[in-house]
């Protein structure tokens, strides 16, 4: 059986951080065709500074997570997919409770081709992970297939102590979030002041202009459009972003794809090779300029995966908005 402690060291090579707002518009929102490098960009956070404010008592994050690995059974290997779906009941007011949902992911075969590879080893309720050479057995564990995520765990309370609702948002708070500067400039500051406190608390080797770069992740809070588009005109400017195009995200909504890690390398492991090069992806909605997916790809071809190969996906769902509804008790899920 997986185990939760099994689930994380799997899923520690994911990185992990979201929120998308419906907004209703009464006309298609406009095509953003890249010109002039980040123009589109540009032109995305024009739009989105003029958006109005979001409104609700709740800001709901639902979350699909899938990730890739190479798995044999019956002298066979083949792809499989972890699948997780995590929710976070955030409130605007702090007096009332923070509940977040989630549980252990499903495994099943990735593509048909790999279910009949499944199949022809027996269709067997375990299956093995193929780990690159020295791996310890504690660390290559077997897995079991299952099309359903199981064992619901929720938490729920005004001050979460434990579990994913002590810091919902990671490093920032929704005190930070909501009092976030609407100008770029402004915006810059308070990084740099970040940044400044956490080098001299934490001794961290990061640079300001790393710490500038890494204000993306700021897009999967519940930012004001104000804020939200002062993040946006930051990432424009930057040497490290750069506008892909038009593209759709795992569940075919059409965005604006952006690589916020241009010029930066990234590898991990999969299957027997501990070094294939990931490409990343941010596909942001083009109206509101939120976060609908976070996508990567294989750079490189190795066994049994494709260059181009979605390796893993972080899909922000419909769901996810600021609401007036709060959370209700999941059923047959285990309080925490």
């Amino acid at each position: 059986m997986l185990t939760a402690a099994a689930v994380v060291v799997i899923l520690a090579m994911v990185a992990l951080v979201s929120k998308m707002i419906a907004v209703p518009a009464p006309v298609s929102p406009p095509m953003l065709v890249p010109s002039e490098g980040n123009e589109a960009l540009r032109q995305l956070a024009a739009q989105v500074a003029r958006l109005p404010d979001d409104r609700g008592a709740y800001w709901r994050r639902s979350l699909e997570n899938d990730h890739l690995i190479r798995v044999q059974a019956g002298g066979r290997a083949f792809n499989a997919v972890l699948s997780s779906r995590t929710e976070l009941w955030l409130p605007r007011d702090l007096k009332d409770p923070v509940q977040t949902q989630g549980g252990e992911p499903s495994l099943r075969p990735a593509t048909p081709a790999d279910e009949r590879a499944w199949r022809a080893a027996g269709s067997p309720a375990k299956v093995q992970r193929v780990c690159t050479p020295g791996t310890t057995a504690a660390d290559c564990v077997k897995l079991q297939i299952r099309a359903e995520s199981r064992d619901c765990q929720f938490t729920h309370g005004v001050t979460p102590d434990h579990g994913p609702g002590a810091h919902p948002l990671g490093p920032y708070t929704l005190a930070e979030i909501s009092a976030l500067p609407a100008d770029d400039k402004g915006l810059r500051v308070w990084l740099r002041a970040r940044w400044e406190s956490n080098r001299t608390k934490t001794e961290t080797a990061r640079t300001l202009e790393e710490a500038i770069a890494n204000s993306d992740t700021l897009l999967a809070t519940p930012l004001t459009p104000a804020a939200r588009a002062a993040v946006l005109r930051l990432l424009a400017d930057l040497p490290t972003t750069s506008v892909r195009g038009l593209a759709k995200d795992p569940l075919g909504r059409s965005g604006l794809a952006v690589d916020f890690d241009k010029g930066s390398e990234y590898f991990r492991e999969f299957g027997e090779d501990d070094e294939v090069a990931e490409d990343h992806t941010t596909i942001l909605d083009p109206l509101t300029g939120e976060i609908l997916a976070k996508v990567t790809k294989a750079g490189e071809s190795t066994v049994g995966l494709a260059k181009g190969g979605t390796m893993d996906s972080e899909v922000w769902t419909s769901v996810t908005r600021w609401t007036d509804d709060r959370p209700k008790r999941p059923g047959n899920c285990r309080r925490l």
